[in-house]
């Protein structure tokens, strides 16, 4: 996971989004019950956040990559338009709170682009909190004195600084690295699979510039800079599992290989 940065520009279809949220903090005031009950709930509409034009914006922003995983998937699958804030009802360990953060429903801030894995099955409506107590419940609420543990991809804290790779796994270094990768299950088996056969290739990549790095035959040198010119694309934002590889080839640049040995 790595922090990206979004665009300033909201894309147009939100515009209506404004007005919508507005009103649906008008409908809160007038029923605060009910609404924390669950007996009422918001009709948060897919066609004014999840557009075609809202997700195009957030895939350029992420290039094309998961806010969470980092996979490049939708070769295979369409993503989804995710709220990082949910924005129906809130899953905790002490159970399920309604409502969600309805007057960010529209909110771009609160938009990221997600692999179904991640988001439908994974994230889903979980957003805990270091401290409960400090929840907003509804519009009036200071959201500030929020701490989530979930990290945010577009969020003020540089994920690299919470999580880290030991070969394909993901290692929490702190507390809300640790949750974010419970929540996500960033270990998950075919996630990991994937991570591993891309770091074993570029293993590959990286142990013929260290032998063959002093060649002198043209041909090699050609080569190796092709080589060199591949391991350096690969740690860059555009690049699927930028974090993981990066940490990999750290470690292998300091002569050490944490990936489990191939199978014979």
């Amino acid at each position: 996971m790595i922090r990206h940065t979004k665009s300033t520009e909201v894309p147009s279809s939100l515009g209506r989004g404004g007005q919508a949220n507005e009103g649906n903090c008008t409908a809160y005031d007038a029923a605060a019950a009910d609404y924390r009950s669950g007996a009422r709930s918001f009709d948060i509409r897919k066609g004014i956040y999840g557009t075609d034009v809202v997700k195009r914006q957030l895939k350029a922003d992420q290039h094309d990559k998961c806010a969470f995983c980092e996979a490049i998937f939708d070769a295979n699958v369409a993503g989804d338009v995710e709220h990082y804030r949910p924005k129906g009802a809130v899953d905790t360990d002490a159970g399920r709170i309604y409502p969600g953060y309805y007057w960010l429903g529209y909110t771009w801030e609160n938009l990221c682009y997600a692999c179904p894995d991640c988001n439908s099955y994974r994230k889903r409506n979980w957003f805990p909190l270091e401290d409960e107590a400090n929840r907003a419940r509804d519009h009036h609420a200071d959201l500030t004195l929020e701490q989530p543990l979930l990290l945010d991809a577009y969020g003020p804290r540089d994920p690299r600084e919470h999580i880290t790779f030991r070969g394909e796994a993901a290692t929490g270094l702190t507390t809300a690295g640790e949750a974010t990768i419970d929540i996500l299950a960033l270990g998950r088996t075919a996630l990991a699979r994937d991570r591993l056969q891309h770091l074993r290739r570029l293993t590959l990549v990286h142990e013929s510039v260290s032998v063959f790095g002093d060649d002198p035959r043209p041909e090699a040198i050609a080569y190796l800079e092709r080589a060199r010119a591949e391991l350096a694309a690969a740690i860059l934002p555009g690049a699927k599992y930028s974090a993981a590889t990066a940490d990999h080839l750290a470690a292998l640049d300091a002569g050490q290989n944490f990936l489990p040995a191939s199978a014979s």
